[in-house]
């Protein structure tokens, strides 16, 4: 049987559509980025980002984006802000899950993902992500290791970070995080054990429990 989307109830307004070619990612992954850089560092910082990102105009909220143009503006980031340029794109990360999770989720899906085992909860989210990987992953090949063990190969947004030494997946680690706490379990933190601008082969994301 061919593996459709199917969604519980009625499907929430901004949802988008899957775009017919590849390169494209969620506008969600230079929108947030802009919008935490203007309310921590102002406006003429953000401003500056999308400028050195030569990012000049920023895609509406249901626009498909060019991934090449969200990877300059996370490596931009990055660049510009050394010591900060992390925590400035996981806090992203949190807000585009924030926004994924009310406009490409119906209510009832919601509810049903907290209700369920956390087992359960996880399977599904994890079925969920595969099916709208393009919002996130872009053309990457993403992939569901198990319910707690996620994958990209391919990574769009580390592109422009392969010179970090460490994990640069700041972004999508912070996603899956705060869509796992919110939709599964709270107590689930989500962590980047692999990852390409690293050397590894794949940008490979663990969650597990926390204690308390």
């Amino acid at each position: 049987m061919e593996d459709r989307e199917v969604y519980v109830g009625k499907v929430p307004d901004g949802y988008l559509r899957k775009p017919q070619g590849k390169g494209f990612i969620a506008p969600l992954a230079a929108n947030s980025v802009l919008t935490v850089v203007e309310a921590t560092r102002g406006v003429e910082d953000a401003t500056r980002l999308a400028q050195e990102a030569e990012l000049f105009r920023a895609p509406a909220d249901d626009e498909p984006l060019r991934e090449d143009k969200a990877a300059r503006l996370h490596g931009t980031a990055l660049r510009l802000w050394p010591d900060e340029g992390g925590a400035i794109l996981h806090q992203s990360g949190v807000e585009a899950a924030d926004a994924l999770m009310q406009t490409q989720l119906s209510t009832r899906a919601r509810t049903m993902l907290n209700a369920a085992p956390w087992t359960v909860g996880a399977w599904l989210l994890g079925r969920w992500a595969g099916q709208h990987s393009w919002t996130f992953a872009g053309s990457g090949e993403f992939s569901v290791r198990s319910e707690m063990e996620f994958e990209i190969r391919g990574n769009p947004l580390n592109r422009r970070s392969l010179d970090r030494e460490g994990p640069a997946s700041f972004w999508q680690e912070a996603l899956f995080e705060r869509m796992f706490q919110r939709l599964v379990d709270p107590r689930l933190i989500c962590r980047e054990m692999g990852c390409e601008a690293n050397g590894d082969e794949a940008c490979r994301f663990a969650f597990m429990l926390r204690d308390s």
